[in-house]
């Protein structure tokens, strides 16, 4: 596979795309198209089609599993919490539940935040899907702070995405 996609008009793509389609299929070389110098489309093997609709999928799942999570979440806090567990730890308790369910991949957690808020655009005019969002959001980047690696950008204080980071 070539590790360098290509790059070619519209109109070079006319002129060559048999051959383009060619050393898709073959090689699993991606060719970007280009329209007025901005790239419009791709051309990739149908397997790495196949791989990016499913990743899409999953996300979508995975952010529908995460706003259900920030709903309940919130009903909880509306009740100020458990008996035995304070909001900062039934919060806690469910970002771990969420790692369980996006098995421990930091990955799948800032996906589902991605597509959080990809699916809350046209929902500007409803304040509490806005804040289920958000939560559900927030949920994901503590999810994904749980399994290990530093984020760059977060706000919550004692958050281990800020460590190193000068104030």
């Amino acid at each position: 596979m070539d590790t360098k996609p290509a790059e070619m008009s519209v109109r070079e793509l006319r002129a060559d795309l048999a051959d383009v389609i060619n050393a898709a299929s073959t090689r699993g070389q991606v060719t970007f198209v280009t329209s007025r110098g901005r790239r419009v489309a791709g051309v990739v093997s149908v397997a790495a089609a196949e791989q990016a609709a499913a990743v899409g999928d999953q996300a979508d799942g995975d952010a529908g599993t995460a706003v259900m999570f920030a709903v309940n979440l919130a009903m909880m806090l509306d009740r100020g919490g458990t008996p035995s567990l304070t909001p900062a730890e039934c919060f806690e308790q469910y970002a771990s539940d969420l790692v369980r369910e996006f098995g421990g991949s930091a990955e799948r957690a800032l996906a589902a935040a991605r597509a959080v808020i990809a699916g809350s655009a046209g929902k500007s005019g409803y304040p509490t899907l806005w804040m289920q969002a958000a939560l559900a959001v927030e949920l994901c980047q503590r999810a994904a702070e749980i399994t290990g690696p530093e984020l760059p950008g977060a706000y919550r204080p004692g958050s281990r995405a800020g460590v190193g980071i000068r104030r």
